[in-house]
Formats: C-alpha cells, structure tokens, sequence
C-alpha cells in the first residue's frame, strides 16, 4: 500500500509532541506506525515511531524536543522505481512495516506500507484488577466496588474496557472479589461491550498479581498479555504500549509516568569530597509505577498460586531469572483514583480528556 507523504511525513523541524499528535491520529487508522522525517526541500532526514519518542525520553529528552535530534538517521529506504513486489521483499527481509520511497536527489515520493504485523485479535488480552475494597474511599465504597463509581456518567471499570476494545483487546479477565457480582451483573460475559469477558475470583486478598496465578488453563494466553489496575483513567493507547513491548523484545514492561521531586534547599553536586555544582532548589523527575504492565505469558508460571504475591514480586522474579524488563516512559494524561479528593477530580480530567472517546452515558 502506497501512502502519500503528506499523510506520514513530518518535518524535523517539528516537536516530539507533534509527533505524538500526528501518531495518536495515525493510531486510529492502524498500528505500527513510522512518521517520516523530512527537510524543508523534502529531503529524508529520518524515520520515528512511537517506542524511537518513548527511548528518547528516557535519554532526557522532552515534549518540545526537535525530530531532526531524535529520528532515526540511516532507515531503510527504496528508490521509486522500485518494482512493488521488490519494495515488498525488502520490507520482509529488514522485518519493517513501511519503507521510505526516494528520488535521485534522495527527496521522498511517498510512502510503502506493508499489511500490519498484528496479533492474532483472539490473542490480545488483558486482565484488569478490580477486586479492592477501596478502604481510603469509604462511604462511596461501602456498597458499591471502587472500580464501578461512576466518572463521567458511567463506571471507571467501563472506561477501562472501552479504551482496551479500541485498542484492539476484545479478551477481558475482571480479577473480581469485593462486592463481585455488582461487576459481574453489569458487564456479564461482555458481549453488550463489543468484548468476551471472564472473571477470575479471588478467593481473598492475594496483593496486585497474585491472582494471575489463579487464570484457569483454557483461559491462559499464548502471547503477551496487558495488566492493568482497575481505578486509572489515562488517555494511553493501550495498543501502543503493547507495541512498545513487542518490538523492544522485553518479557516485562512496566508503564512508568513522570513524577516530580521538589528539594526545598541548595543542592550541591560533589565528587568525592569536591563540590562541582551548586543546584538551587532542584526539581528531580522519575519514573514511577502506574498500574500498566505488559507480560510475557510465559511469566503467569512464576505467579505462586494461592499465595499472596504483587507486581514488585513478579519484576524481581523476572530480573532473576535473567528476562527483560523495560519502562514504557508514559507522557500521556493520567489519573488514579485512590482518595476522594481524586475522585472528585477525576470527573474533570473525564471532562478534559476523555469525553470526547464515547458518550457519557452508560450502557
């Protein structure tokens, strides 16, 4: 499939955050996509994807960082003569998804595309934990689990599922416990969703992954699958953190969002015993968790069944065993759900960045 440059390409003058605007619309129409990077005379430059922006970020860059200092210089790219079926062989040989057309002067004519590399759809799976009390919410959580308070006129557990559905995962385990058939009433097998959903019960309180041990043979996926706490909303694609995980080969991904840590004094910078630079109040920014994980299936066999047993638990069994864990840099809007100031708050980030996925209204 031949794309036009005006769909695809960008300029490297651009920003990290056009990028990631001019993707996320790209996302809509399919998966596995490269921007290519061209100068002001239409020359290549090179190429960017969604995990190039994500590794960019974790070297320091930032949302106004410029194209031409991140793409990818050297991609693989075919002259415009090229017959079709050749462009074609090339692509499969390299294990690309879409190969830069050029002319003499090296100037891009457009775009090939292979078919995308999915996944089977059957395979793309996600469990989400919804079985909490939600103890820091009481009263809201007396009667009702956390994860169906209503946000924007409908459960956070359904926005959830409506994100997952657009991102293609249409096979659903609910970790349910607290309060479960409230969820299991609501939602049921799913298929008033657009989904197939089954329910993991948990028997008692088994920490963040210990009931993933509890997923019955038949139901246990062949392939990657996502974990996803059950009182988040995000404007993450779901389907882009996946692919993140695929190409970086990784057995573990964790999804880690920005958090900022304010030093209230003069900082010195030493070596030894010799300051080098003085900081004034310094802000340090890390990555912490955020409740998105993406696993290896092969993962669900170290998950101790019955016993208790959390994320942090499943990383260290992951590292020791010598697998790759990775980070997911997540720049994309964000909000858990834990007090109820941020249930309060919630209502506004819907309003802000969420409303315009699906009516308020639910099902």
């Amino acid at each position: 499939m031949k794309l036009p440059l005006s769909e695809v390409g960008i300029s490297k003058a651009a920003t990290i955050r056009d990028a990631m605007s001019k993707l996320s619309d790209l996302g809509a129409l399919r998966p596995n996509n490269t921007l290519v990077v061209v100068d002001d005379e239409g020359v290549l430059a090179g190429t960017v994807t969604d995990g190039d922006i994500r590794r960019a970020f974790l070297r320091g860059a930032t949302m106004d960082s410029k194209l031409g200092d991140i793409c990818r210089r050297d991609p693989i790219v075919a002259p415009e003569s090229m017959p079709v079926d050749s462009v074609h062989r090339l692509m499969q040989m390299n294990e690309v998804v879409s190969i830069p057309l050029v002319d003499n002067a090296r100037k891009v004519v457009a775009v090939e595309m292979l078919g995308a590399r999915r996944v089977a759809a059957a395979e793309l799976m996600a469990v989400v934990m919804a079985g909490g009390e939600g103890v820091r919410l009481r009263p809201l959580t007396e009667n009702m689990p956390k994860p169906m308070l209503k946000v924007g006129g409908k459960p956070i557990l359904q926005t959830i599922l409506e994100a997952l559905r657009r991102g293609g995962f249409t096979r659903i385990l609910l970790n349910v416990r607290y309060l479960a058939p409230i969820i299991e009433d609501y939602f049921k097998d799913g298929s008033e969703f657009d989904l197939k959903i089954s329910y993991i019960h948990e028997p008692k309180p088994m920490g963040t992954a210990g009931s993933i041990g509890l997923i019955p043979d038949a139901q246990r996926p062949q392939a990657p699958f996502l974990v996803i706490n059950g009182d988040l909303l995000t404007t993450l694609n779901f389907r882009a953190f996946y692919d993140f995980h695929m190409a970086a080969d990784y057995d573990f991904t964790l999804c880690g969002r920005p958090y900022e840590v304010k030093i209230p004094f003069g900082y010195p910078v030493i070596s030894g015993d010799v300051v080098t630079e003085f900081r004034e109040k310094p802000v340090f920014t890390h990555l912490v968790n955020s409740g998105i994980y993406c696993m290896s299936h092969q993962l669900i066999g170290e998950v101790p069944v019955g016993e208790y047993f959390d994320m942090p638990d499943v990383i260290r069994r992951a590292i020791k065993l010598g697998m790759r864990v990775g980070v997911f840099p997540l720049r994309e809007d964000f909000h858990e759900i834990g007090r109820p100031e941020s249930y309060t708050a919630a209502e506004e980030f819907y309003r802000k960045h969420l409303s315009i996925f699906s009516p308020s209204e639910a099902i």
